[in-house]
This record gives structure tokens, sequence and C-alpha cells, in this order.
């Protein structure tokens, strides 16, 4: 192969002479040079496609007789190129027969001359050519450019709909779910609700809800869908803490990783960690953080996508306005019970005030111990400050009207909680800690009532546990003797008994 190049070396169109005779070759090259084009040449079929597809030339003067492939041959190949098959090609032969013509126009060829032929009529028709090849490619480069603009038309017009339908669907998740969320006046009622909608919506395989028991206390759970309480029980987010303050200001959910980055979080997000929880999703409130969200990974795997986090965005807007509305009813509810406590202090229960505060924070504590959900806690602790008055028929049609204007339910299962304790209804199994709760509850209560007579700590405590009989099993008495370590007063021979007796108790169950 050899290559002329034009004198004035500017960019001209090249053109690849392929012929096995030497002379022929010598003046179509001295011939293409004079008019300015660039050429490259071949002595066989083999050569002219390898240099075909190696150089790309912009026109093929071949012919029809060569060693190894015929020209015939090599045109076919050369049309069957992805990457340029309307290479111009001009077939040249001796033969001038109609049946070779057919031939090699049958092959692909665009042109053919018979030999001989005058080198300026091969030129006139390399310029025709290269000037119609100009004009296709020209069109082709529109067309192609003409199917990406429709492409990328299509593309806007589907990413404009799945927009759309993205804007619609949470514009139908946020009526629906602030209808939902914002008609649950009780806080566990839309823990629930909530919970339910963030794994169907997102698809976690477990959500946790974060909120504090008392103004200005830590974040805790009360509430777990997917799994159980235990795996989340030991999660606690200060207020006034790095994690409270960053998730505040950013008011959006964030992936656990993206908060690891911060070194002030790490030992925060240690418990996160180890519950394996990857979202967290703040519910905004005027004041700061109304609760927090928890939650794992998807159940297909994939990390959450951008519609997940603004649904999550729309849900824990919804269930922060809810939980307000909640908080704001649940304070009627108390204090339609200190209405309640106060009422039966002044009738004069059997047992005093100091002995039932005692008995309440021993069950609670022991509650805790036992994973029971803040509900059933503060139930319990409201049993105990009722006392004895709440069975008598006074307490109970008092705490039946409370009942009917508390919007909660919460007076409702109060009440249904002391009737549990007292024997007039017996406990609801399907309800998660019932039995745990109606048998914390006569154990305190009747403790409350010994204290109050002025009985001893440790007899107190283990004439409430005989009581018990049958309900109390190895992992309560367990946890009574531990509550009863960390909060019964060390006065005479009351803690060390009481946890003497306790533990003695616990070995024989």
């Amino acid at each position: 192969m050899r290559s002329l190049l034009p004198a004035t070396g500017t960019a001209s169109p090249c053109v690849l002479v392929v012929d096995d005779d030497r002379r022929v070759v010598d003046l179509l090259t001295i011939a293409l040079a004079a008019h300015g084009y660039r050429v490259i040449t071949a002595g066989d079929g083999e050569e002219a496609v390898r240099v075909a597809l190696g150089k790309r030339p912009d026109l093929i003067v071949l012919d029809v007789r060569l060693p190894k492939k015929s020209g015939l041959e090599v045109c076919e190949i050369l049309r069957q190129d992805p990457d340029d098959p309307h290479l111009p090609i001009i077939m040249v032969s001796a033969a001038s027969e109609t049946e070779a013509r057919l031939q090699g126009f049958a092959r692909g060829a665009d042109d053919y001359l018979a030999k001989p032929f005058s080198p300026k009529e091969l030129v006139a028709r390399i310029k025709r050519l290269l000037a119609r090849a100009t004009e296709a490619r020209e069109s082709r480069r529109r067309g192609r450019e003409a199917e990406m603009e429709l492409a990328r038309t299509r593309d806007d017009v589907k990413r404009a709909h799945a927009e759309l339908r993205r804007e619609q669907r949470l514009r139908e998740l946020g009526a629906g779910m602030a209808r939902d969320l914002h008609g649950a006046l009780d806080a566990d009622e839309l823990a629930g609700r909530f919970l339910l909608a963030v794994r169907l919506q997102v698809g976690v395989s477990a959500a946790a809800l974060l909120v504090a028991e008392r103004p200005g206390g830590p974040l805790v759970p009360v509430a777990i869908r997917g799994d159980g309480l235990a795996r989340v029980a030991g999660l606690e987010v200060r207020p006034d803490g790095e994690l409270a303050t960053l998730l505040a200001g950013m008011g959006r959910p964030v992936r656990r990783v993206e908060l690891e980055r911060f070194p002030e979080l790490r030992a925060e997000l240690r418990s996160f960690v180890t519950a394996g929880l990857s979202l967290l999703a703040p519910l905004p409130g005027a004041a700061g953080l109304e609760g927090l969200l928890v939650a794992d990974e998807r159940l297909d795997g994939e990390d959450a996508s951008r519609l997940d986090i603004d649904v999550l965005s729309l849900l824990c807007s919804a269930a922060a306005v809810g939980l307000a509305n909640a908080r704001r009813c649940r304070a009627l509810a108390d204090g339609l019970i200190e209405t309640l406590v106060a009422r039966a202090g002044e009738i004069g229960p059997l047992d005093d005030s100091e002995a039932r505060v005692e008995a309440a924070a021993l069950a609670d504590r022991a509650a805790k111990a036992l994973l029971l959900p803040p509900r059933a806690r503060g139930l319990i602790g409201h049993g105990v400050a009722l006392g004895a008055w709440a069975e008598t028929a006074v307490g109970r049609h008092a705490l039946a009207l409370a009942a009917a204007a508390d919007p909660t339910g919460r007076l409702l299962e109060l009440a249904q909680l002391i009737d549990r304790g007292a024997g007039i209804e017996p406990p609801d199994e399907e309800i998660a800690g019932s039995r745990e709760a109606v048998t914390l509850l006569r154990i305190a209560r009747d403790y409350a009532a010994a204290r109050g007579r002025g009985g001893a700590a440790a007899q107190s405590l283990a004439r409430a546990m005989d009581a018990a009989g049958g309900g109390l099993d190895g992992v309560m008495r367990t946890a009574l003797a531990a509550a009863a370590h960390e909060t019964v007063p060390a006065r005479g021979n009351g803690r060390a008994r009481v946890l003497a007796t306790a533990r003695k108790r616990e070995r024989g169950a």
C-alpha cells in the first residue's frame, strides 16, 4: 500500500485505489493527486478490505479482477460494514458487458467503468459520487439528530408524566393520610396507623416511632411494627442532643450512613447501628421534634428512592400534626384522671398516697423490664393511683362518666384494666402484655394497701406476690426483684428484706 498526499497538505477527500496492475495504480494516483485527492492503494482483495476498514477512505476505485478476493467479494463485504455501509464504490473492469455491470451493481457498487477509461471521466464521476455521498451523510446526520431530538422529547414527556404521576400520588396520599392520621385522637392508635402506612408505602420490613413520654423528655420507642419492641428498647434521643438538633434542622428523612459522616453523632448513632436501622425521619413540630421515625432497609434490598423519601416526608408531616392533636387530647385525659385521683383521696382510701406512689414506681420499673408498651405502663400507674376507690360502685360510676368524655379511649382501657385486676373481667390474651399488666396492677395495689396499713416493705411485697398466685412467673419475679432494689426506700429493714424475700421466691419459682 502506498499513499500520495497533495502538495497543499489540506484535508482533502481520501480515495482508495485497488488494482493488481501497478501501472494503473500509478496512473490513477498521479491523476487523482493532481486534483487534490489523497490517495491510498491496495494490490489484492484481502488488502483492500483491511485498508478500507482501517483507513476509512471517502471513496474506493475497485477493480473487479483481483488476487485472493475479487472486487465483487470486496464490495459485498464492505456493504455489510455496520460503521459505514454507504461508502461510495466505483467498480472498474475490462469487461463491458451488461452482465458484468449488473453483477457489480447487485453487489452494491455505486458506479461502473469499463477499461480503458479516461482519468478525467473517473475524476468527474468521483466528484459526483462524493457530492452525493456528502449530501447523503448530511441527510443521515440530520435524521439521526431528529431521532435523538425525538428520543429526548419522548424522555422529557416520560419524565414529565412520571413527575405528574408522582405528584398526583403524593397529593392523594397526603390527603388520605392527613384525614386518617389527623382523625386519630389517641397517640397509640395514631402510631399504629402511621407505622402501617410507612411499611406499606415505602416497603420496609420494620418501622418504629419514638416520642417523648413527658414534655422535654428524651424520645423513646412507643410503638413498632414488623418486629418486637425489644429490638428498639435501647434507643433514646435527647431533645437537646446533636442528633435531634441536626434532624430538626434538616427537616427531612435521612439515611443513617449520611449521618455517620459527622464524628459528633457517632456515639448517639451507635444504638441505631446495633438495632440495624438505616432510615431516620423527623416528625417536625413547632418547638422541635414531635417524634422520630426509624426504619430498616426495604424488603427488596434496594436503597430508599427519591419517591420513598418524599412519601416519608409527607407521612411524617401528617403524623406530626396528628401527634400534636393527640397530645392535647392526652392532656385532657390526664386531667380527667387527676380529677378522679383527687376525688379518691378526698373519700379516704385505705392506702395512703405515699404508699401508692411507691407502689406505682415499683410496678413501672417492673413493667419496663418486661418491655410492656408505655401505654400499658401508664395505665398501671393510674390504676395504682386510684387505689381501692376505683373498685367501689361510686368509683366505677365516676370512671365510666370520665371515660365517656375521653376522646383517646385511655380511661375506658383503664376501667377495663381495673376490672380485670379485680377479677371482674378476665385478661384479654389477644392484647400484648395484658396478662402481665393485670398481674402487676394486682401486686402493686395489694402492696400499696399493705404499706398503707403500716406493713414493712418486704412483707408487703411478699404477700402481694403470694396473692398473685399463678399469674406470677419467674420472669416477673426477677423484674419485681430488680424494681424493688431501685424503688423501695431503705428505711428500717424494708429494702433488704424485700430483696431477700423476692430473690428467695425467685429461686423457689
